[in-house]
């Protein structure tokens, strides 16, 4: 799934413009990268924490699940 599928599906089921869907999910992404590049976790419940971590002189996000959604 890529950022236009998902911004469908998200004006879809809460019956927003597309255009206004793909605002929110934008503001969440960029919300979710200036936490990580502050240093902070963030998490979801239920769903995963993001984390940023220095590997090889690099910052990198790593994503750990909370729960096995490929059961």
């Amino acid at each position: 799934m890529n950022m236009t599928e998902f911004t469908e599906v998200i004006a879809k089921e809460h019956r927003l413009s597309k255009s206004l869907s793909n605002r929110i999910l934008k503001t969440l992404l960029e919300t979710i990268q200036k936490e990580l590049k502050e240093g902070r976790l963030v998490r979801f419940r239920n769903f995963g924490t993001f984390q940023a971590r220095k590997s090889h002189g690099k910052i990198r996000a790593k994503f750990n699940d909370s729960k096995n959604f490929f059961k």
